[in-house]
């Protein structure tokens, strides 16, 4: 299962960020304030990976709201 949502969260994650080192570092070492301080990483090996999936979609639809707000306002 973990490895599973592992690839979940890394294809999600390259929509947002195409440098993969710079996800592999996101997913092992950066705390995610709004998960409590926790890396993804753990979040995953702790059986809450659905967590980052649903902040990383969440983060997928916002940027899509303002690229399409951006495009709006160009016309």
């Amino acid at each position: 299962m973990a490895y599973g949502i592992a690839r979940q969260i890394f294809i999600l994650a390259e929509r947002l960020e195409p440098n993969r080192s710079a996800i592999w570092e996101w997913i092992c070492q950066a705390p995610i304030a709004m998960l409590g301080g926790h890396t993804a990483l753990e979040l995953i090996l702790s059986g809450q990976g659905r967590k980052v999936v649903l902040l990383l979609e969440m983060a997928l639809r916002s940027e899509a709201a303002d690229s399409h707000a951006m495009r709006s306002n160009n016309h």
